[in-house]
């Protein structure tokens, strides 16, 4: 075993080893690919430090006073180290009862997630050798938490004790990072796991050195789990292509190789014109775009509470008329859903059918609109009793094609069924650069003109997707 000094295991090393232990060796031997930070990651880096700012405040005015400490007995981001492995904490705080150090970790996320609790058990295996430890706590949001005037920093946070679990993780977790030096030390990184999550891999070009354009990788769900891809990459199958027919898959996943393999396309009309004969026009089309920020802007918000600004809407009022188009974006400092929900009450009837693209997202924004400002409740309401989802066609392989590749997200539906239309070369041209650059616009200090052209980029992209749907729809309507 390498123990060089350079050869450290720091958290966020351990973190990378439980990803993938490949990760590990291409961070220790500088064989990252080298990614520009995309544009949902720098959401979530931005927000993770808002709810540390505000954390670190709930520390100051809230934990400390709690604990009735002098100062001195308060270490703020305290570093450690155990032979091969060092660690930074958020807070040590000396408890006056039990006169042991608590461990306080932040996390920005309203619940404790796996990952949280082997990286606290990571630290506290380190601290344990320099400090007396007592209890381990995560704080972390409470996602119970609703504003209501100013912001509640006692009520904001949550501290959860963990010391239980770190108690019953400690052994696993120090095998663990002794694996984790075992693969730093190894000089070829083909005697190391790779991951299997491809399009999310920081190493690809030594994970995935030779993915297949249509790789098992791409099979719908099959990386929930390790075992069925570690089966099929121990087969030497990595091409979809190669999946054997006789290999254990569920129903869907066996349809999506059938498709794949053959070549096809698999169309249940039946199916399509059961769903589309149980449509009713007028036929309103809609999209929404929003930003969840962490911490609560306005009151009646919750952590990371949707804030929808902008909608864009078609309506087909019968087979033969004109498509029409209306649309609304909240450019002004205020809460945006009233604005939202006050424009589309004009322009939304109340009989046909609303058509969107993942229910799931609208349907629990209107509930969650309705809910934070009530006056609205019944029209969110029965917006939700009329939507139908487009997307379920696709989803579930009614129509499945190839060139999808197990995908059902408009963006890789749009190209196959409707190619006059695109995304390509758009200054905005997906959700989180969206909300990006909607909260820029609204709340940065951009000059007018930046904005304005902001503001004109939010409305293509939202109008493309609305109109994304009807030409769907349009070839759906022509298969009956």
């Amino acid at each position: 075993m390498n123990t060089q000094s350079h050869d450290k295991i720091s958290k966020s090393d351990f973190i990378a080893f439980l990803d993938a232990p490949r990760h590990l060796w291409a961070i220790k031997n500088n064989r990252l690919t080298p990614i520009e930070i995309n544009t949902f990651l720098e959401h979530l880096f931005d927000q993770g430090y808002n709810v540390e700012k505000y954390a670190e405040q709930y520390i100051q005015e809230v934990l400390i006073p709690e604990y009735n400490m002098a100062p001195d007995n308060v270490l703020l981001q305290p570093t450690a180290k155990d032979h091969e492995f060092e660690a930074r904490a958020d807070v040590l705080i000396l408890n006056p009862q039990t006169k042991k150090w608590d461990m306080y970790e932040i996390k920005s996320t309203t619940e404790i997630k796996k990952q949280h609790k082997y990286d606290v058990t990571f630290q506290s295996l380190v601290f344990g050798k320099q400090y007396e430890l007592g209890d381990v706590y995560i704080l972390h949001l409470n996602g119970e938490y609703t504003r209501n005037g100013e912001l509640n920093l006692k009520n904001l946070f949550a501290r959860t004790k963990v010391t239980g679990i770190v108690s019953e993780l400690a052994n696993e977790v120090q095998i663990l990072r002794y694996n984790a030096l075992d693969v730093i030390s190894e000089h070829d990184y083909n005697q190391v796991p790779s991951c299997i999550r491809p399009k999310q891999c920081p190493c690809i070009d030594i994970c995935h050195p030779d993915l297949p354009d249509y790789s098992i990788y791409d099979i719908n769900n099959i990386t929930a789990s390790d075992k069925k891809v570690r089966q099929l990459e121990n087969m030497g199958v990595f091409s979809i292509d190669e999946v054997p027919i006789s290999f254990t898959l569920s129903d869907k996943q066996k349809a999506q190789v059938l498709v794949a393999q053959n070549r096809n396309v698999h169309i249940d009309i039946d199916m399509i014109r059961k769903d589309l004969n149980g449509l009713h026009y007028p036929m309103y089309f809609i999209d929404y775009e929003s930003f969840n920020p962490a911490i609560p802007m306005y009151d009646g918000y919750k952590p990371y509470d949707q804030m929808p600004f902008q909608w864009s809407l078609h309506v087909r009022r019968s087979k033969d008329s004109e498509l029409e188009h209306y649309e609304f974006i909240e450019t002004n400092i205020t809460d945006p859903i009233v604005g939202f929900l006050e424009a589309l009450t004009k322009v939304l009837g109340s009989e046909g059918s609303i058509i969107v693209w993942n229910k799931a997202f609208e349907g629990t924004q209107n509930k969650r609109m309705g809910e934070i400002h009530p006056k609205y409740n019944d029209f969110c309401e029965e917006m939700n009793s009329r939507l139908y989802d487009l997307m379920d066609i696709f989803r579930d392989g009614i129509y499945a094609r190839r060139e999808f590749k197990g995908s059902y997200s408009i963006k890789k539906v749009l190209p196959v069924l409707a190619p006059d239309l695109s995304y390509k070369g758009m200054n905005i041209a997906e959700g989180a650069t969206a909300m990006i650059s909607w909260n820029e616009m609204v709340y940065g200090t951009l000059p007018d003109v930046k904005r304005q052209q902001i503001k004109a980029d939010l409305l293509a992209y939202c109008q493309l997707d609305t109109l994304a749907m009807v030409k769907i729809f349009e070839v759906l309507e022509k298969l009956l």
